[in-house]
């Protein structure tokens, strides 16, 4: 077992960590509904402080700016003040069924909720009425959500198997994939929005080409009959995955090329997973209780190295073009063929009557 960079005992079960994009601030939200703020400096993981908006497991939570968005299996929805570290607005039944997934959409305004019978909805919270999209399209939870560069496209990903995808700004449905082998746990963009990754309940990476969503372009095994419960995006063609075994792997997926592991949790189920502010290290959140930290040093040593790999390769390829290239301008000495004049002449008919037709 490798170890951390550095851990913290976080006391209960951890359902989501998330770090603030332009503050040096984390969160991580557990199962009593409660939200605790971390401080993760170059040696250690601290305690800042903790608030509950909740009264159960809240599952999944993200920065905005200066708030902090909640959702729970309470089925409530809420929007926290990051400073005050109090409750600025709380839906309470923000559904029918206990929330499950949470994604921003555009402008810190617009946002998507999903819940365990596969209920969809939109927010607009600049709206007295902000529920501005309803839609009951899958046949189980919404798992996870993900957003293109210009938060037109959401698309969901269901334990039904399958993938959604929706216009937010038209607020109507695009397509629906078919049902893959397994539930769909997360899904990303990656190759600069030419490609969607979700990983699954059997351990395999699903790749949809964009545009191209009836069913998937390619299929990437990590480990068999290990489910994928978190995925991030490092770069356009490697991702960090959580695993149910309590490994964080790491894969290139253009090709697929496994990647040395960052650690593990010690065979307890990784729940989920946020690059650092400083973007030096991968945090995660496992069964075991533990907030971890991990250092992606080796991460980006094996990702240079196949990238020299890959260059190396190319070169070798054109060398061997340009010999080829060579070769073929030198005169070839052939073996004539003798061709009687019957056979000439015949050839001439066909092609007089060839020109005819």
């Amino acid at each position: 077992m490798k170890k951390p960079k550095k851990c913290l005992q976080l006391g209960s079960l951890p359902f989501d960590v998330v770090t603030h994009e332009s503050q040096d601030l984390t969160a991580v939200s557990n199962i009593e509904g409660e939200v605790i703020f971390l401080s993760v400096t170059d040696d250690s993981i601290s305690k800042l402080s903790t608030f509950q908006p909740h009264t159960d497991s809240c599952r999944r939570i993200i920065f905005s700016d200066t708030s902090l968005l909640s959702i729970s299996s309470d089925k409530s929805l809420v929007i926290s003040d990051i400073e005050t570290r109090k409750v600025k607005k709380k839906h309470e039944d923000a559904h029918e069924h206990a929330l499950y997934a949470l994604c921003e959409v555009r402008d810190g305004n617009v946002f998507a909720t999903g819940d365990d019978e596969g209920v969809i909805k939109l927010w607009d919270l600049r709206k007295d009425e902000p529920i501005v999209m309803i839609q009951p399209e899958h046949d189980n939870f919404i798992s996870s959500f993900s957003v293109d560069s210009a938060g037109s496209t959401l698309l969901a990903a269901s334990g039904d198997g399958r993938l959604s995808v929706w216009n937010s700004r038209q607020r109507k449905l695009v397509a629906r994939s078919d049902e893959c082998d397994a539930e769909l746990l997360t899904c990303d963009v990656v190759r600069a929005g030419s490609k969607v990754v979700c990983g699954d309940g059997d351990g395999v990476i699903n790749v949809f080409s964009w545009d191209d969503w009836g069913d998937i372009s390619d299929r990437v095994p990590v480990q068999e009959e290990v489910s994928i419960d978190a995925v991030l995006r490092y770069s356009e063609d490697v991702l960090i995955l959580g695993c149910m075994d309590g490994v964080v792997r790491v894969t290139a997926i253009f090709p697929h090329t496994p990647l040395p592991h960052l650690g593990d949790h010690s065979d307890n189920p990784i729940e989920g997973l946020a690059l650092s502010h400083d973007q030096q290290e991968i945090l995660s959140i496992g069964h075991d209780y533990f907030v971890r930290a991990w250092s992606l040093e080796q991460v980006d040593e094996a990702i240079e190295k196949l990238a020299d790999q890959s260059s190396g390769s190319e070169e070798d390829s054109e060398k061997d073009s340009d010999e080829d290239s060579s070769e073929d301008e030198k005169p070839k000495k052939k073996k004539l063929k003798h061709i009687s004049s019957k056979e000439i002449k015949s050839k001439e008919t066909a092609d007089f009557f060839s020109d005819l037709a």
